[in-house]
């Protein structure tokens, strides 16, 4: 089966004579990185994108789901608005893989995407194994991934990052149709997600005491931490006191979009950015100002 993302061109091709930075710019040296790359470092700004539902080498397309040629659309949008300097966040549902062996061109499509990514684990990734250790191992190829979450946090530039996938809340509302694979609550792999989230926040704390100058707190999880009734969930609770600047998740797809809660509660501000949801573009959380 063919698919879109295949026979792609890497960002690190050498821009031909002539390729010089768009208007606005602010210069007008030629790129030595790739056509319409900004030769002078630009301040590094903060994407993310969930659900991304790689096809992996089984070949899962999303045209059930209406996502026609997925993943083209993303990829198109992703090269224009990110630079090679921002960093992206690829909140979970990150590929249709099962195992390891079937994930790799999916993680050669997000390498090949501008940006550094900080990787999470969704619901539906089960190549994504419980070993740190053999995860690292998995990643070291792909020079573009700076970091992943899991029981623990990442730090790019300002960004310090803490997370962890969640799971359905008892809090949550009726989901309407179209969910791939909406979970229903189940009380111990809700605590265990607490549980992981405050080991992440906890090393977020550990690295911005060691920082040597400000931070931005980012919170990114999978599962909506709350929902669109406003009810107070053992997540919000877990992310609220620590006060991210953002926290982001995705899961939500279809009509289940507007079950997520979109919008700032005790100071934090809460974005979905599945793929649909956010039009099949990176989302921008900070412009880095």
């Amino acid at each position: 089966m063919h698919h879109p993302r295949r026979g792609l061109s890497l960002r690190g091709a050498v821009a031909r004579p002539g390729n010089f930075c768009p208007p606005g710019e602010g210069c007008r040296r030629l790129c030595t990185r790739v056509p319409g790359a900004c030769y002078k470092r630009q301040r590094m700004r903060l994407f993310a994108i969930g659900d991304t539902h790689l096809p992996s080498t089984r070949n899962k397309d999303m045209d059930r789901f209406g996502w026609s040629e997925h993943p083209r659309p993303l990829q198109s949008a992703w090269d224009e608005q990110v630079r090679p300097d921002d960093v992206v966040i690829v909140a979970g549902d990150i590929s249709w893989a099962t195992r390891p062996t079937e994930v790799q061109e999916d993680l050669a499509w997000l390498d090949a995407r501008p940006g550094r990514k900080v990787l999470l684990r969704g619901n539906h990734d089960y190549w994504w194994g419980d070993s740190t250790a053999k995860l690292k191992k998995l990643f070291e190829p792909f020079a573009s991934f700076v970091g992943f979450i899991q029981n623990s946090a990442v730090q790019v530039g300002p960004y310090v990052i803490a997370g962890s996938r969640l799971w359905t809340t008892p809090e949550a509302p009726p989901m309407p149709g179209g969910e791939m694979g909406d979970e229903t609550p189940k009380a111990d792999y809700v605590e265990r997600e607490v549980n992981r989230l405050g080991l992440s926040i906890a090393d977020a704390k550990k690295r911005e005491a060691a920082a040597t100058g400000p931070v931005i707190r980012v919170c990114a999880v999978h599962f909506p931490p709350l929902y669109s009734n406003g009810l107070e969930t053992a997540f919000s609770r877990t992310i609220e006191p620590w006060q991210p600047k953002v926290c982001v998740y995705g899961h939500l797809h279809g009509p289940g979009i507007g079950a997520g809660f979109v919008g700032e509660r005790a100071g934090v501000r809460y974005v979905l950015a599945s793929c649909d949801a956010a039009g099949f573009a990176p989302v921008l959380l900070h412009d880095g100002a």
